[in-house]
């Protein structure tokens, strides 16, 4: 089985809005056992649209268009239907039921055979969308599963799957990969991905659940990440059972006068160091209570770097008063992508740590 995916928008052709649907719907079509012809971005014109589809269902069984779909009878696709229910005898199924907006998606049977289902542009209607009538467009292939990854790149995973990598749809979230696998090759791929595949839906709720799992309460001293711990972790429901609170101690001052880190430390080794990093950690253990912590100090950039210590460089303390890791990482990345992979990290180090040490409320 064979498809093409079309993007309208006149405005991603001219360069103002970036197209943040073609992989996700490609992964998740490939991982479907689907595979992808091509890729069409067109104009929001309606006769460039129906001519691109009447093209496309003569070589395809799938066509899947995003883009220019409304409430009003006059939106960009609602008028391309019309004219290919005229012009291609094509069949209207029932709408596609929308379950997280207002529009629904409209679903077309050509005389070839072929099938279109139409999908408005906002990324997260269409993809709740896509993921509701997926299944249905290769009624042959295997259920899926979604594994989260952290740590490893989509070309890393794929790199270590080797065979069972065609069979997988990779989704970029936020520093981790979505990685769709076929639900009955799960249990190799969790094995051959080790530490990083990853037990919850993403790395955050991961860590929740082992901590709650454990007993174990959880505070964070944040400096480089200003909070972005604190943010990804009380995103969760429920995260108060277990998330005591997070120092945000951007300055020295506020690592000295609040954590109890000593002046002389940060003088003798700099602020981005791994002695500061343990007693940032050491430091807020002791002024929340909680069982295990984690703390962040380094650079986000752009500005700061040192040929000593460039920018992307952080020390990442995670762990317990009697167990706990140290570590200096090194990334490339600008600096809201730099902050959110020195949070992730920090989570998946604890992760470790917890697991490793067997950390657990007595």
């Amino acid at each position: 089985m064979n498809a093409a995916v079309i993007v309208t928008g006149s405005e991603i052709l001219s360069g103002r809005r970036q197209d943040l649907l073609i992989q996700p719907l490609t992964a998740l079509l490939v991982s479907r056992g689907v595979s992808m012809n091509e890729i069409r971005v067109v104009g929001d014109d309606p006769a460039v649209l129906i001519e691109t589809i009447l093209e496309l269902q003569a070589r395809v069984e799938i066509i899947v268009v995003t883009g220019g779909l409304g409430l009003t009878p006059d939106d960009t696709t609602h008028a391309a239907v019309r004219t290919l229910q005229e012009r291609a005898h094509a069949i209207r199924n029932p709408d596609l039921r929308n379950p997280v907006g207002s529009a629904p998606g409209v679903d077309l049977s050509f005389v070839s055979g072929a099938r279109a289902v139409f999908f408005p542009g906002v990324p997260a209607e269409a993809l709740a969308m896509f993921g509701e009538v997926a299944d249905s467009l290769n009624g042959g292939a295997s259920p899926t599963v979604e594994i989260a990854v952290f740590g490893l790149r989509e070309a890393e995973i794929a790199g270590r799957l080797g065979d069972l990598a065609p069979l997988c749809g990779y989704l970029p979230r936020d520093m981790e990969v979505a990685l769709i696998a076929p639900a009955d090759r799960e249990g190799e791929i969790r094995g051959i991905l080790g530490e990083h595949a990853l037990q919850g839906r993403d790395l955050n709720a991961t860590v929740g659940a082992l901590l709650r799992e454990r007993g174990l309460s959880c505070a964070a001293a944040e400096s480089c990440t200003g909070g972005l711990i604190a943010h990804l972790m009380t995103g969760l429901s429920g995260s108060s059972a277990y998330f005591l609170g997070s120092v945000v101690s951007y300055s020295n001052g506020v690592k000295s006068g609040v954590l109890g880190v000593p002046a002389d430390l940060i003088a003798r080794h700099g602020a981005v160091s791994r002695e500061v990093a343990r007693a940032m950690l050491l430091g807020v253990l002791r002024l929340t209570g909680a069982d295990v912590a984690m703390a962040t100090t380094g650079i986000a950039g752009p500005a700061g770097g040192t040929q000593a210590k460039p920018v992307g460089t952080v020390w990442i303390a995670a762990g317990s008063r009697e167990s706990s890791v140290v570590r200096e990482f090194r990334f490339p990345f600008d600096r809201e992508r730099n902050k959110m992979i020195f949070a992730k990290t920090a989570l998946f180090l604890l992760r470790a740590c917890i697991r490793d040490s067997g950390i657990h409320r007595v």
